[in-house]
C-alpha cells in the first residue's frame, strides 16, 4: 500500500528512530530510515526531500487567545510594537482618524518596555481619541484603560476594579467594558480564519483556546467554510458551566476541528497589573494583589466539573493564588484521570508543587514569559524582586517532579520559536529545561494536558500527520536563526517559507 506523502532526509529531534515518515489518508504510516521508507513510495506518491532538517510534530500551543489573535490582525489596534507612549498614543490617533466616531480597541500595550515606565491613563487616551469611545488592553490582558467617552458607554464605571480618575478598570471591570466594543459575528470569523494562516506560519497545528462564551460558534462558522487549519480545544468561562452541565457536555465533545475542553476560572490577576495574588507585597508598588475565588468556591466548581467530565483549566500566578487552587483540588478529591490544569504557575513553592505532582495536575506554562519579563533589569525583577525573579517560573522544578508539562504563550506573542528559549536559554537555573524536553512540553505536552496524546503530540504510526520543518538544527544554531519552513496538517501543506 503506497503512501500519499514521504519526508525523507530529515531530523527527527524527539526521539523516534529514523530520518524519515510516510503519510496516508492523514495519518502517520510508518517512520524509519529513508531507504526503508522510500520503498512505500507509489507513482501518486509526493516526495519531500527535508535535505536534514528538523522535523517534529506541530506545535501545540496550549494556553493561548486565539481569536484575539485573529482579531489583533483584523480589528485591534496592535500596540505590542510600540517603543514608547507618544508612539503608542500616536497609532491609537492615526485609528480613530481612520474610522472617525467608531470605537478604538487596541491591545498589547507594555509600559516595562517604555522610557516612561508608566501605564497609560485616561487623560492620555482622551488627548489622542478626543471624539470616539477608545480604550487599550494592557499586554497581560488584565488592566484596560478608557477614555472619558469609553467609560461613558460602560454599565460599570465604578466600583471595585475601576479607577475611573485614571481611567482604569481590572478583571469582570475590564470585561463589562470591553463587552460595549465587541465586533460582530462576521468579523469573528475573519479573525478566526487569519489567526488559522498566522498560526500555520508559526508550526502551530493545534491550540488550547481561553476565549469568552463567543468564540464557539466563530470557530464552528470558520470550520464549516474550510478557513481553519488549526485544531482548536476551548475552555470557556466558568460561568458557562451551568449551560455546559445542563447539555451533558463532555471534554472532547465537538467536532476534529473544534472540541470543547471545559472551563477557565480565575484566581487572581497577573504580575504585570499587579493583580496576582502574591504572599510578599509588590517591590515597586506595594499590595499584594488579589484573591478573585477563594478555595471553597473553586472546590465546588472543580466537584461538579469533575463529576461531569469537564476539565478545569486554573489561572492562578502568584504563590497565594497558587495555594487556593491546589487546596481546592485537594478538597475536591480530584486525581490525574481528571486532567486539570493551573495556568501559568509562576511562583510555585517547591512543597506546592509537590502536592501537584500527588494530585496528578497539569502545569500549563509560557516560557515566553521568561523570554520577555525575567532576568536582570526586566519587568518581573521591578514588580517582585531580584529573589522572587530567580525562581519564577521554575520549568525544572515542575519536570523534575514528573508533572505534565505543556508550553504555550498566552498570546504574547504567540510563537514556539519566541518562547523556547525562555526554556532552553534562560536567565535563572530553575527555569532551565534541555532542548528535547523543552520541545516535548510545546508538543506532546499541550496533546496530553487535553487528552488528545494519542491522536498528535508524537511521530509514531497511527498519529495524525500534523507536522512542522524547521529551517535549522536549534542544537546547532542560535533561536534567532531558526524559522519554520514547512507545516503540515494531516500530511497536507499548510503553509511553506517563501
Amino acid at each position: 500500500m503506497s503512501a500519499d506523502v514521504i519526508l525523507y532526509h530529515g531530523c527527527l529531534l524527539l526521539g523516534s528512530p529514523g530520518d524519515a515518515v510516510a503519510v496516508r489518508c492523514g495519518r502517520i504510516h510508518a517512520v524509519g530510515k529513508s531507504e526503508e521508507i522510500l520503498r512505500l513510495r507509489g507513482p501518486e506518491t509526493q516526495l519531500i526531500d527535508l535535505e536534514g532538517r528538523p522535523l517534529l510534530p506541530g506545535f501545540f500551543d496550549a494556553h493561548t487567545h486565539f481569536l484575539k489573535t485573529g482579531l489583533d490582525r483584523t480589528f485591534y489596534v496592535d500596540l505590542s510594537q510600540a517603543s514608547s507612549l507618544p508612539e503608542a498614543l500616536d497609532m491609537l490617533a492615526q485609528a480613530a482618524r481612520a474610522r472617525p466616531g467608531e470605537w478604538v480597541v487596541a491591545r498589547g500595550w507594555d509600559e516595562s518596555t517604555w522610557p516612561e515606565r508608566r501605564y497609560l491613563e485616561r487623560r492620555d487616551l482622551d488627548r489622542a481619541v478626543p471624539k470616539a469611545p477608545a480604550c487599550a488592553v494592557r499586554v497581560d490582558g488584565h488592566l484596560v484603560v478608557a477614555n472619558t467617552l469609553a467609560l461613558a458607554r460602560c454599565g460599570r464605571p465604578e466600583g471595585e476594579h475601576v479607577d475611573r480618575a485614571r481611567g482604569h478598570l481590572w478583571e469582570e471591570a475590564a470585561e463589562a467594558l470591553l463587552d460595549c466594543a465587541k465586533p460582530d459575528q462576521e468579523m469573528l470569523v475573519e479573525a478566526a480564519a487569519a489567526a488559522s494562516r498566522y498560526a500555520a506560519s508559526l508550526g502551530i497545528t493545534a491550540v488550547a483556546d481561553m476565549g469568552g462564551p463567543d468564540v464557539l460558534s466563530a470557530f464552528q462558522l470558520a470550520e464549516d467554510r474550510g478557513l481553519l487549519t488549526t485544531r482548536v480545544f476551548l475552555y470557556l468561562p466558568v460561568e458557562e458551566l451551568d449551560h455546559l452541565l445542563g447539555l451533558g457536555v463532555r471534554r472532547g465533545f465537538g467536532t476534529e476541528f473544534v472540541r470543547v475542553q471545559g472551563v477557565k476560572a480565575f484566581v487572581d490577576g497577573s504580575i504585570g497589573a499587579r493583580s496576582a495574588a502574591v504572599s510578599l507585597p509588590y517591590a515597586d508598588g506595594g499590595g499584594q494583589g488579589q484573591l478573585l475565588l477563594s478555595r471553597d468556591e473553586l472546590s465546588h466548581i472543580l466537584r461538579r466539573a469533575d463529576g461531569a467530565g469537564l476539565q478545569v483549566a486554573i489561572h492562578a500566578i502568584g504563590d497565594l493564588a497558587i495555594e487556593e487552587a491546589i487546596s481546592a483540588c485537594e478538597l475536591a478529591g480530584v486525581g490525574p484521570e481528571g486532567r486539570h490544569r493551573i495556568e501559568h504557575l509562576e511562583l510555585p513553592t517547591e512543597e506546592q508543587l509537590d502536592r501537584m505532582a500527588r494530585l496528578g495536575l497539569v502545569a500549563s506554562m509560557q516560557p515566553n514569559f521568561v523570554a520577555r519579563w525575567s532576568g536582570p533589569g526586566k519587568m518581573y525583577e521591578a514588580r517582585l524582586g531580584k529573589a522572587r525573579d530567580e525562581v519564577i517560573d521554575p520549568h525544572a522544578w515542575v519536570v523534575d517532579r514528573g508533572i505534565p508539562l505543556a508550553f504555550g504563550s498566552d498570546g504574547m506573542p504567540m510563537g514556539p520559536l519566541y518562547g523556547l528559549p525562555g526554556a532552553t536559554d534562560p536567565p535563572h537555573a530553575v527555569q532551565r529545561l534541555p532542548l528535547e524536553e523543552a520541545l516535548q512540553a510545546y508538543t506532546w505536552g499541550g496533546a496530553y494536558a487535553t487528552c488528545a496524546e494519542g491522536e498528535i503530540g508524537g511521530i509514531s504510526p497511527g498519529r495524525r500527520a500534523d507536522l512542522v520543518v524547521l529551517s535549522a538544527d536549534p542544537r546547532n544554531v542560535p533561536w534567532d536563526r531558526v524559522r519554520v519552513y514547512m507545516t503540515f496538517l494531516e500530511g497536507k501543506l499548510i503553509y511553506k517559507e517563501t
